[in-house]
C-alpha cells in the first residue's frame, strides 16, 4: 500500500450556488510515499474559484494566496484530474492532518460531481489522531502540526505553513517519524460505504427518561465510600444534555450529584455516569461588634 498525504487550502464563503456556506477547495498539497516510506513524489495545485470569486481576508492573510494567483489556477476537475494521475490506480491511502481536509474534500466531491464517495483511494487515516495517542495526549486537546513538528525536532524554517505543498511535507515527515505499521493499524480505514456512513452519522441524544435504551440500572448509583444505594434526594431532572438529580447515603449522611448521559450512536447507545459528591460551603463567619 502507498501513503499520500494530502493538505487542503480552501475559501469558505455563502453561496447561493450551494444553497448555503460552501468551503471551496483553492489549494491541493500532496507527498506520495511508498510502503517502505520512501518519498516518490510532490504534487501541487492552484485551483480557479468557481463559486465564491472573492477570497475572505482571513484566508488571505492566513495563506497569502493572492487573487492574481488564483487567476491562473485551474479548474477543480483538472486537479482531481491531476491528483488521480499522480496518486495511481492502486491501493493507496489519503492521509491528512485531522479529518478537516477529508470533509472538506468530500464537500467539494458532493458539489462538482454529485457524489461524496473520494475517487481513487482505498484506504483513509488521521495521523493527527495517531499522534496523539502515540505522543500520549489527552484526546480532548487537538495539537496543531506546528507543535508536534516543534515536540519532535522536525526543523520549519523555510517552509510556508498554511500553503498545502508545504504543510503536506511537514505532515509527511512527522508520519514518518512516528509510523510503525502495527501502531498505524487501527487507524487505517477502509473506504466502503460502512466508513461514509459513520462518517455522516450524526450522535443523537437521549432526553426522554423513559427511553429503553437507558439501562433500568443506570439510575442507580451506590455511595462509594460504604457501598450502600444512594437514595434520590428529588426526582431526575433533563439539564445539558444530561439527566440530574441529588442523591444521598443514608448511612455516611453524605449527599451527592448523579449524571446519567444517553447518545445514540452509530453503533448503538451509549451511557455515561458520573457521581460526584457535594460538599457543604462553609459557612462565612460574622463579624460580632
Amino acid at each position: 500500500m502507498t501513503f499520500v498525504i494530502v493538505d487542503l487550502e480552501w475559501n469558505g464563503a455563502w453561496s447561493k450556488a450551494a444553497h448555503g456556506y460552501f468551503n471551496e477547495i483553492i489549494e491541493i498539497g500532496a507527498v506520495k510515499l511508498g510502503t517502505d516510506l520512501t518519498e516518490q513524489g510532490r504534487f501541487n495545485a492552484v485551483i480557479r474559484p468557481q463559486v465564491s470569486k472573492k477570497l475572505s481576508s482571513i484566508v488571505t492573510d492566513l495563506t497569502n494566496i493572492t487573487d492574481e494567483e488564483l487567476a491562473s489556477g485551474t479548474s477543480f476537475h483538472k486537479a482531481m484530474a491531476a491528483l488521480h494521475r499522480f496518486v495511481g490506480d492502486g491501493e493507496t491511502a489519503l492521509v491528512t492532518w485531522s479529518n478537516t481536509d477529508l470533509l472538506v474534500l468530500m464537500e467539494d466531491c458532493r458539489f462538482f460531481y454529485k457524489d461524496e464517495q473520494l475517487p481513487f483511494f482505498t484506504h483513509y487515516a488521521d495521523v493527527q489522531a495517531f499522534c496523539q495517542k502515540k505522543l500520549h495526549i489527552d484526546a480532548a486537546h487537538q495539537p496543531s502540526l506546528s507543535s508536534i513538528c516543534e515536540q519532535l525536532g522536525i526543523e520549519e524554517e523555510g517552509f510556508s505553513l498554511h500553503r498545502a505543498p508545504d504543510d503536506a511535507v511537514l505532515t509527511a515527515q512527522v508520519f514518518c517519524r512516528l509510523y510503525s505499521k502495527e501502531a498505524f493499524a487501527p487507524y487505517l480505514r477502509k473506504l466502503d460505504r460502512d466508513f461514509y456512513a459513520r462518517l455522516r452519522f450524526k450522535p443523537t441524544p437521549i432526553s426522554d427518561p423513559k427511553s429503553t435504551l437507558i439501562p433500568k440500572d443506570a439510575w442507580k448509583f451506590d455511595c462509594p465510600d460504604c457501598a450502600q444505594p444512594l437514595r434520590t434526594a428529588r426526582k431526575w431532572f433533563y439539564r445539558g444534555r444530561a439527566f440530574c438529580a441529588d442523591m444521598t447515603c443514608t448511612r455516611c449522611k453524605k449527599v451527592f450529584s448523579a449524571r446519567v448521559q444517553g447518545r445514540i450512536l452509530y453503533d448503538g447507545p451509549e451511557i455515561r455516569r458520573k457521581l460526584i459528591e457535594k460538599v457543604p460551603k462553609e459557612e462565612t463567619p460574622v463579624d460580632e461588634k
